[in-house]
């Protein structure tokens, strides 16, 4: 956990987030997550949830990014219900689609381990799937260093 304290400490350093304007789930939602898919969530991932699972300031703002939790509760089906006719992923039974993006990319977790999980990168035009984050951690490091040099860029003042 001090890695996400450190974690908390360099979003506020770099403006990305302040504490007072996260907004986490509630347990009772990470529950029913949980519940839907049938799956236990890592520890990692639990973490992200609860903590800015509905708000994270200026983290997921920047890159047509669908993560919050309300997305969450329904990329996983929604990318089994559109499949087109063609190739495409073979969602295993304990992965859940963590993040969509412009509705043809997207990042999935497995949750078969307690602690942590790889992050995975897959798109709708093949069957394709490559590890795009050895952890949890590292995919919110990378989203951290993405949303800095957005700031550095000016990219929000142009909002």
């Amino acid at each position: 956990m001090a890695n996400f304290d450190a974690f908390l400490n360099r979003l506020e350093s770099s403006e990305i987030a302040f504490r007072s304007s996260l907004k986490g789930c509630s347990d009772s939602e990470i529950a029913a997550l949980e519940e839907k898919f049938g799956i236990s969530l890592p520890a990692s991932y639990h973490w992200y949830l609860s903590m800015m699972g509905h708000r994270s300031g200026r983290l997921l703002t920047h890159d047509h990014y669908a993560a919050a939790y309300q997305h969450v509760l329904t990329l996983t089906d929604d990318y089994k219900e559109d499949w087109e006719p063609g190739p495409h992923v073979q969602l295993p039974a304990d992965s859940l689609v963590i993040v969509g993006r412009l509705g043809e990319q997207f990042l999935m977790i497995r949750c078969n381990s307690i602690d942590d999980s790889p992050v995975w990168y897959f798109n709708e035009y093949g069957t394709d799937v490559r590890e795009a984050y050895p952890t949890v951690f590292d995919w919110l490091c990378s989203l951290a260093t993405d949303a800095e040099l957005a700031i550095k860029s000016g990219y929000f003042k142009c909002k």
